[in-house]
């Protein structure tokens, strides 16, 4: 009974850093590939007046 909840322990523990390490990293390069330094959310248009 113990090691049956400690592999699933240890596969949760396993998937959480998975996820946290490797996935999350490649999803977010993959959207974040934006022009402007505050990810395309300036106010001003597209010239640049030193407001932000």
């Amino acid at each position: 009974m113990q090691t049956i909840l400690v592999i699933i322990t240890f596969c949760l523990a396993t998937g959480y850093l998975l996820k946290k390490f490797i996935w999350t990293p490649i999803t977010e390069s993959r959207n974040s590939a934006s022009g402007t330094l505050d990810g395309e959310k300036t106010k001003c248009g597209k010239k640049d007046c030193g407001c932000h």
